[in-house]
């Protein structure tokens, strides 16, 4: 694929409680996701770091694409794809499992500067 993942120091590093298999499967969709949207050369950064809260987690995966303005209105919406028919499950399911199961947020920004950053928060505890 000539691409390159770096993970990037997890900052403030905390055992937490939550649905290993579930966060493990929203944190592959987000990276399969920055690496299908990366060209050959190109990097993808993960990572993670306690909020400032001491509550929450921030899981991170960043690429250095920008979205088009049609596709940020739309990309965590069900069934939607900009890589063709019977996909689209990617995005949609990041948000449901984050908040849903996780009891967490899922959001992304999306600029020339940055690319493309997805987030996942997630408690640090189930309460």
């Amino acid at each position: 694929l000539e691409k390159t993942i770096l993970l990037l120091e997890i900052q403030d590093a905390e055992i937490i409680e939550s649905d290993k298999s579930i966060l493990k499967r929203v944190l592959i969709n987000m990276l399969k996701n920055a690496l299908e949207a990366t060209p050959k050369g190109g990097v993808v950064n993960l990572g993670a770091k306690l909020k400032e809260d001491g509550k929450n987690i921030r899981f991170f995966v960043n690429n250095q694409m920008e979205m088009e303005r049609m596709v940020k209105l739309q990309v965590f919406q069900r069934s939607f794809s900009t890589k063709g028919k019977n996909r689209g499950i990617g995005t949609y399911s990041i948000k449901l499992f984050t908040e849903k199961y996780l009891r967490g947020t899922a959001s992304f920004i999306s600029n020339a500067e940055i690319g493309t950053t997805f987030y996942i928060d997630i408690p640090v505890y189930w309460e």
